[in-house]
């Protein structure tokens, strides 16, 4: 659903405070405090930031959200497939660091799934460090307890906005800022919403945007990731019993989630572990963010609705982001309601929690966060839309992005990740009673990763409306892609990122949206978030062991921004300790030539590593000019038939980053129809579709029934990857040691092809043999990548034999597909 809505000029009101600003940030969530820092140190000299409440921190502490969620690959293991960097890390260092001092040095307490844990009053008190010091210097003017009421427009130019109190003991009801730029870090997209600005929400259908998982249709339209009003539990000396709710049932939380039994409840999201650390003599805290809580938005209990109408016919049938502040108030209550009834019950059920007290820590009456956590906002209709397909692992989650675009302003990786969506009733009384929240469709948890990906300056700007950026999650993207693009290093990233976009763009009086095609500016963006004055560099090319702290990290991510450094999908790791042999260094100077550059002749020492190269090189071309590419047509630089405004990629031809061999992608060279008596196999798990005229085959033992199979049972050695390479690549049998498998046909000539390969893991040393014919000998193929082999048999006893992997084992040697087809005797060597 698109959403337009009419912008409201400004209009006189009653003694109001009128402030000019240079820019005006909305919002002190993360994003907005990171966005008014970022432009603060790249010199822009008045920046007003306007908050609805005092608390400053958004996720990090207002919304509770206090064990802090950032990239990660797959899994909770402890590590971050980039190194945390940017602002993102100040922040975290500074937790860490109060931490420390607060809990007998040690710097992550929690001793849980996530790596940093923090109480939000804790991160509160850091975000208003990160700001104070451009306070001080009047360079930041904050103003809280205000929201948006209009936005000022000039055309279809944003020109700053009014606000009226949030808080009725305020004298000053009413405050007007006058901006030459808007970056909207709202919760809801204020801004977006009053400018006119075209929105999305809900459900993207899959004829949108061609997203591989996304549904046929979007109904309904008011389905959103849930809010949730977390609980910060402390641990008291006796028991602290909640009072029963007098709308309790506890078939509210027995159903679906009914697993979630009192271990993992105290434990999953704990961030305080005072009896874990022998150094720490606290209480135990803990964050409870559990799907129990989850509070979906598709539909509403028979409560809500009905005093939804009483406030506005129709009201109770919008979508959360277009109610009224007024309206989100009332499904707040009883969000708020439906967390305390678990309060309840964890301490009814689980003997730990009758110890678990509310902590005071947010002043508020109920003690709960003064925000709930806020998954998804609107979607802005930006220049470009980020889609699913483009920020797929090319080949595998654990590759680059399908698409690596020139306009990057911060990298990130996650899971599609949606928490459940839909409101479940769970007795005969309907929307009056009990219900859970469940999922909908594929709308769940853990759909696959992403690749390392890099977000585009484009999905910040508006479509058409000028002096506006979007943050926090008020971005260009689908809802997809907003499932992976939420967390609170991210939330980070992206409104240090419009923080730098608006000072280059107030800098050079030029509008952001010219600036993707206009190298030179896009470079001073790069160089601000690259050299920040004071704190640490952001790691907008996401190479997975490159430290912000490293010497070179800074020409290491400027040669890989600019395409210098001839990277493949695969090269996610820089290796900046390895040395630079020739063939790296013959490619290195290919890419620097290619760009346009004049590659500087430099002798390199024989042990020089590869952060040698990259320091040196960068030191002779930083001075250089940045070459502006090659333009074939006026609104279609690279001709590739999709116009510059439409292409994601303006420079490259097509929308793929990547260009991979053919005997490498996977892919049958052909497919149906195939010759008579053809055998098209595809190993697999028993969870894949079957692709026709393929046959599936998920390890079974050789059957008659079938004519196929193995001489063992493998069924316990199937994969299913779930990657979106789809049936014939995402799902693989394989072995540890050697196994056969065989398939009757006729004897004769046959042409076997053969595919092996993970579509998310490595794997090395495989073996593999078409009868006699060895077409894989110690082979090793990175994540997503495959080996493809064509051999010409000969059969003589009724079977195609396969032997897979040896004797001595070790390794596993995988296999994905065999199509084996009869060779017609016109084709055979003549005798």
């Amino acid at each position: 659903m698109i959403t337009a809505s009419t912008a409201i000029n400004h209009a006189d009101a009653t003694e109001p405070v009128e402030v000019e600003a240079d820019l005006l940030i909305v919002g002190g969530t993360e994003s907005g405090c990171a966005a008014a820092v970022q432009a603060a140190r790249m010199g822009v000299q008045k920046i007003v930031l306007v908050n609805d409440i005092d608390w400053l921190g958004g996720q990090f502490s207002a919304e509770g959200l206090g064990a802090i969620d950032e990239n990660r690959a797959h899994k909770y293991n402890g590590t971050v497939p980039i190194p945390r960097s940017g602002l993102f890390r100040e922040v975290i260092d500074k937790i860490e660091t109060k931490n420390a001092e607060l809990y007998g040095g040690i710097r992550r307490p929690g001793n849980t799934r996530v790596i940093t844990t923090a109480r939000p009053v804790v991160s509160e008190s850091v975000f208003r460090d990160l700001l104070a010091p451009y306070e001080r210097s009047g360079q930041i003017q904050r103003f809280s307890d205000f929201r948006v009421a209009r936005v000022i427009m000039d055309n279809h130019t944003v020109r700053g906005a009014e606000f009226v109190t949030t808080d009725a003991t305020r004298q000053v009801n009413s405050l007007v800022v006058h901006a030459r730029m808007t970056i909207d870090a709202s919760d809801w997209g204020d801004v977006i919403q009053a400018s006119g600005a075209r929105w999305d929400t809900g459900i993207d259908a899959q004829a949108e945007f061609g997203e591989p998982r996304a549904p046929q249709t979007n109904q309904p339209t008011t389905d959103l990731a849930p809010i949730t009003y977390c609980m910060i539990l402390v641990e008291q000396d006796q028991e602290s019993l909640y009072p029963e709710p007098e709308t309790y049932d506890p078939r509210y939380f027995t159903g679906t989630w009914g697993w979630i039994q009192e271990e993992f409840a105290y434990t999953t999201r704990r961030l305080v572990d005072g009896k874990g650390f022998t150094e720490i003599d606290h209480p135990d805290v803990l964050l409870i963010n559990s799907p129990q809580i989850d509070y979906p938005l598709d539909s509403l209990p028979a409560n809500v609705v009905a005093e939804l109408e009483r406030n506005e016919v129709g009201a109770s049938k919008k979508t959360l982001v277009a109610m009224t502040a007024a309206q989100r108030e009332i499904v707040f209550r009883d969000a708020k309601r439906h967390t305390l009834r678990y309060y309840y019950h964890l301490q009814q059920n689980f003997p730990k929690f009758r110890r678990m007290a509310l902590s005071n820590e947010f002043g508020t009456s109920d003690r709960l966060p003064p925000k709930p956590y806020v998954r998804e906002s609107l979607r802005l209709v930006a220049r470009h839309i980020v889609r699913e397909q483009e920020v797929d692992g090319f080949g595998g989650y654990s590759n680059y992005a399908t698409t690596m675009f020139p306009d990057a302003v911060f990298s990130w990786q996650f899971e599609k990740d949606f928490h459940p969506t839909q409101r479940t009733w769970v007795t005969d009384k309907g929307n009056a009673g009990p219900w859970e929240a469940t999922f909908r469709g594929k709308r769940r948890f853990g759909l696959g990763g992403t690749g390392l990906a890099v977000f585009p300056l484009r999905s910040l700007v508006p479509e058409k409306i000028h002096g506006l950026l979007g943050a926090q999650k008020n971005l260009g993207y689908t809802s997809i892609v907003g499932s992976s693009c939420r967390l609170h290093d991210q939330s980070m990233h992206v409104g240090q990122a419009s923080g730098a976009v608006a000072a280059i763009s107030l800098r050079n009086h030029i509008d952001p949206a010219a600036i993707y095609l206009r190298p030179d500016q896009l470079a001073q963006i790069w160089e601000g978030l690259l050299h920040p004055d004071s704190g640490v560099p952001l790691a907008i090319w996401p190479f997975s062991d490159t430290d912000p702290y490293d010497d070179g990290f800074v020409a290491i991510q400027q040669l890989a921004l600019r395409r210098l450094l001839g990277l493949g999908p695969t090269d996610t790791a820089f290796q900046p300790d390895q040395i630079a042999n020739n063939a790296w260094l013959q490619r290195v100077q290919d890419a620097i030539t290619n760009a346009g550059y004049s590659a500087p002749s430099i002798e390199f020492a024989p042990t020089a590593t590869r952060r040698d190269v990259a320091i040196s090189l960068w030191n002779h071309l930083k001075s250089q000019p940045v070459p502006d590419p090659i333009r074939i047509r006026p609104s279609d630089a690279d001709d590739d038939g999709i116009s510059d405004v439409d292409d994601p990629l303006p420079f490259t031809a097509g929308t793929v980053s990547w260009q991979r061999p053919p005997e490498t992608d996977g892919i049958p060279s052909s497919l149906a129809p195939f010759p008579a008596k053809t055998i098209a196999i595809n190993f697999t798990s028993a969870k894949s579709a079957t692709v026709a005229p393929f046959r599936n085959d998920v390890g079974h033992k050789f059957s008659s029934e079938t004519g196929y199979g193995w001489q063992t049972d493998l069924g316990d050695n199937t994969r299913w990857r779930a990657t979106n390479l789809g049936p014939l690549r995402d799902g693989f049998v394989f072995t540890r040691k050697q196994d056969v498998w065989q398939c009757e046909v006729d004897n004769g000539k046959w042409r076997v092809h053969v595919c092996m390969g993970d579509a998310a893991h490595e794997q090395t040393g495989q073996f593999l043999q078409v009868e006699n014919v060895q077409v894989a000998e110690d082979v090793s193929t990175p994540a997503g990548v495959f080996h493809e082999a064509t051999t010409d048999i000969e059969v003589n006893d009724g079977h195609i034999t396969l032997t897979l992997g040896t004797p001595s084992g070790g390794n596993n040697t995988t296999i994905n597909w065999l199509i084996a087809v009869p060779v017609p005797t016109e084709e055979l060597p003549a005798q």
